[in-house]
């Protein structure tokens, strides 16, 4: 029998040696060297997030959050070690998300039980 833990350390492994996953931190590492490029990629990714709180939440959509954040992402994205952590990162995000789908495709049998939390009474 094969033990998921097993399997979920050989993945954390596989991910963690990945293209993807070395450059971002690679990328990183190169934007940290600079506090500024810093400063303006934290606020940039913490906007993003909030923003994505916002939305999920039910809330209005901010016009002027928006604004800075497309003003930040121009901003950061004009400094070549900025573009490339906002490329990496976005690929980063791609593998992740190709991950889960694979890993829900592969349990969805057993959870359409639990489908009822989504239906209306």
């Amino acid at each position: 029998m094969v033990n998921p833990y097993d399997k979920a350390h050989e993945l954390a492994k596989s991910i963690k040696d990945s293209d993807e996953y070395i450059d971002l931190i690679k990328s990183t590492e190169l934007v940290k060297k600079d506090d500024g490029l810093y400063k303006m990629v934290k606020n940039l990714f913490t906007l993003r997030t909030q923003i994505e709180i916002d939305a999920l939440s039910g809330k209005e959509e901010n016009k002027d959050k928006k604004a800075d954040l497309k003003r930040l992402h121009d901003l950061v994205s004009a400094i070549p070690e900025g573009r490339k952590l906002i490329e990496s990162h976005y690929r980063f995000q791609v593998l992740m998300g190709d991950i889960y789908k694979i890993i829900g495709e592969g349990i969805n049998e057993g959870m359409e039980f639990f489908n009822f939390l989504q239906e209306k009474d």
